[in-house]
């Protein structure tokens, strides 16, 4: 008998170790800076005086108003069928047609992968946006994520999807400082910058940041390394004079004057110094951008906060900024929009 027990410890002792081992070995390692992948980019749009950009966690199609999420105190963890994900997918993709701005940040869409139920989202976006040019970056590759115990995420591959209806003369994938340690970090995203760069009306060099920052992290000391980091570029990249917007899902609190008390572990403030910078925090007041996901969504019951907007450098004039109110039927975010000029 207590061979048996010999053996069921050592086969405990083995399993957690070999997954490490397999995840260490087929760990995604992506360089400071890299090329986007470019999946189309032809011609530019008309000029115009007014341009729009769009920002909308997806979700990776799975996170809609029926579903929660363990890490947030729910029991979720992958999508509930493949039908159910397309389903979403093609909600979403209506969305935003119906938004139809000129550029739009995209997070958490989802290449085949295990949490999605293997939908291709990057492709199926990006086909039915055929008069947009994309680029797309990966800040999550993990061949299997083995929580929760009974109902385990499984592989997941995701990233950073942007559209626009300009030429791209540029894209490329920074990496961001302020990572988990290991072996944590094997089942944790790899949070990076998409900088693309546009030139407008044949003249005027528009330089777009899609972004997004880590929320899960014991006291939010990666998010900290992360802003500082966003600032020390942001910092250099003001001495160029250029046209630069940054957008997308910060897991930060944007409007620093509401749910100082109660917020969840999820969402962290943002420091002084990033309100300091020349760059000004750019977001819509009056309609939550994200819900909880402790629960399935109800109305009144989950918290609600603004986490997603831009931050413009000083020569953008915002013409407008609106979060258009879907109650997070199919992802558990809000599309925010900014309606801009570039003032000479």
């Amino acid at each position: 008998m207590i061979y048996l027990y010999i053996s069921v410890i050592v086969i405990l002792i083995l399993i957690p170790v070999s997954l490490i081992i397999y995840l260490r070995i087929t760990e995604y390692i992506p360089q400071d800076i890299e090329d986007s992948k470019i999946i189309r980019n032809n011609n530019s749009s008309k000029s115009k005086k007014t341009l729009t950009l769009t920002t909308l966690n997806v979700g990776n199609c799975s996170l809609d108003k029926d579903q929660d999420f363990f890490l947030e105190g729910g029991k979720g963890s992958k999508c509930v069928s493949k039908q159910k994900t397309s389903k979403n997918l093609k909600a979403i993709v209506k969305m935003l047609k119906e938004i139809g701005s000129d550029f739009f940040f995209l997070q958490e869409v989802d290449e085949p992968c295990r949490r999605s139920c293997y939908t291709n989202q990057v492709k199926n976006i990006t086909k039915k946006f055929t008069d947009y040019n994309s680029s797309f970056v990966y800040n999550y590759k993990v061949k299997h994520i083995p929580v929760p115990i009974f109902k385990p995420m499984g592989s997941a591959e995701s990233g950073l999807l942007t559209l626009s209806k300009f030429k791209i003369l540029e894209s490329h994938r920074h990496r961001l400082k302020g990572d988990e340690r290991f072996p944590k970090r094997l089942f944790f995203l790899k949070r990076c910058m998409m900088i693309n760069k546009y030139k407008i009306n044949d003249k005027e060099e528009l330089i777009l940041i899609n972004i997004h920052l880590s929320a899960y992290d014991k006291g939010g000391l990666v998010r900290k390394k992360q802003i500082e980091h966003l600032i020390e570029f942001i910092n250099e990249i003001s001495k160029t004079n250029k046209y630069v917007i940054i957008g997308g899902d910060w897991n930060h609190l944007l409007d620093k004057s509401i749910y100082k008390d109660i917020m969840p572990k999820w969402v962290s403030t943002l420091p002084k110094e990033l309100f300091d910078i020349k760059f000004r925090i750019v977001y819509d007041k009056e309609v939550n951008t994200v819900r909880s996901e402790d629960t399935p969504y109800i109305k009144g019951q989950n918290f609600e906060t603004i986490i997603d907007g831009f931050l413009v450098s000083p020569k953008i004039e915002v013409v407008k900024i609106n979060t258009r109110d879907y109650e997070f039927k199919y992802t558990d975010h809000n599309p925010v929009t900014i309606s801009f000029k570039l003032n000479k």
